[in-house]
């Protein structure tokens, strides 16, 4: 690598594309609009309606699970997946170092203590063996995490559970598509939850979804969802002569039928969009292997990644001057979050030291761009600009 190469545009030389190359792009198209605009004219546009329900069936369909029930997003989502169970105060949850902060917050909104345990340094998952010394007396809960869209080891992880007896909780946040032993992701802990935020590879803009197996659980969150009314099941049977009963505690996290709208179009393509993302994916891996100082992310054995991330990793002293490079030839690329012991509100679980390998895989991750809408040329720039900068 040579970081005084004149040819480079952070050095002053011509960028490879004149406009930048996003990061990410949601995939919207006409069908998507359509739907939107249909949704509304029929004037039912507040929660739970007639496309709210059509999505979760063909979700849970999708999915191969029995209940799958359409939120306002991935948080609320683990929130209630945590609700659900009523823990003991206090009772603690094993959970992956390296996640997104909404991991932790839906066991920490039910007073419940979360115990981070280091990841693998090559791909971000939690770490077997580490977590099962992690258990106590205290220890009720896992929480499973699908960084990048690459399913964790749940084979091994729901092995551990049943010989405790521990509640699972599968973050699919980012694993809408993906397959695990010949299953999609959704269906390998008790409760798994999704996201179709903005930037997932299935969006409705803000939502997310609870799918489980389990009908108690299911039901129990169809009034929790709803401000804790049994109105579901009021829409469903019209028993009452019109009204409905406050049955529980909730909070109002429904969503719009305009965005069970756009849900059904949007999975109506998923696998399409994920399949020209495996195209791109494919194309990084053959024309970028061999580069020295740069390696790719492992998969999990038996699983089939959607490839909602794809990340690199680079020689961890070089990463901020690769990642300004990219950038200044004009390919956004990021470093997407630090581990949650590094986060302000998490520093008091742990040190550095304490997670050597959520740190070895920070210290050395970069993302570059991938999503469907990337043209043939887009990735031809990516992949010459790394190139360019590893002078390989």
């Amino acid at each position: 690598m040579n970081k005084h190469n004149k040819e480079l545009a952070i050095n002053g030389g011509i960028p490879v594309s004149k406009e930048p190359i996003l990061i990410h792009l949601p995939f919207l198209e006409q069908d998507d609009f359509d739907a939107v605009t249909e949704a509304i004219k029929t004037t039912f546009v507040s929660g739970d309606g007639p496309a709210c329900r059509r999505f979760e069936k063909e979700l849970a369909n999708y999915l191969g699970v029995k209940h799958a029930l359409f939120v306002n997003s991935a948080t609320s989502a683990l929130e209630l997946a945590f609700r659900v169970k009523n823990f003991p105060k206090g009772s603690e949850v094993l959970m992956p170092n390296f996640t997104y902060t909404s991991s932790a917050l839906g066991a920490l909104y039910n007073d419940l203590k979360i115990v981070l345990v280091d990841v693998y340094a090559d791909n971000g998952s939690i770490n077997i063996e580490k977590m099962e010394a992690a258990i106590t007396d205290k220890t009720v809960a896992i929480v499973a995490v699908d960084y990048g869209g690459i399913p964790a080891d749940m084979d091994a992880i729901n092995a551990i559970a049943q010989k405790h007896n521990f509640y699972v909780v599968h973050d699919t946040a980012q694993s809408v598509g993906s397959n695990y032993k010949g299953q999609k992701t959704g269906c390998q802990g008790d409760v798994s939850t999704f996201s179709f935020h903005g930037t997932k590879n299935l969006t409705t803009g803000e939502g997310g979804a609870l799918v489980t197996n389990n009908d108690q659980i299911a039901e129990r969150v169809k009034i929790l969802r709803e401000k804790g009314t049994d109105k579901h099941s009021f829409l469903t049977d019209n028993k009452t002569r019109g009204y409905y009963e406050y049955v529980d505690i909730g909070m109002s996290y429904v969503q719009s039928d305009i965005l069970g709208a756009l849900g059904i179009s949007q999975l109506k393509k998923l696998d399409n969009l994920n399949e020209r993302r495996r195209q791109i994916a494919e194309t990084y891996k053959r024309e970028l292997a061999g580069i020295e100082g740069l390696d790719f992310m492992r998969i999990t054995e038996g699983s089939e990644h959607n490839w909602h991330l794809f990340g690199i990793l680079v020689p961890a002293e070089d990463k901020y001057w690769i990642m300004d490079a990219l950038r200044a030839e004009g390919i956004m690329s990021n470093v997407h979050y630090t581990p949650l012991h590094r986060n302000k509100y998490y520093n008091h679980l742990g040190s550095d030291e304490k997670f050597p390998d959520s740190m070895s895989f920070f210290n050395r991750l970069l993302r570059i761009p991938i999503y469907p809408s990337l043209t043939d040329k887009d990735v031809q720039n990516i992949i010459f600009a790394v190139k360019k900068v590893f002078n390989a």
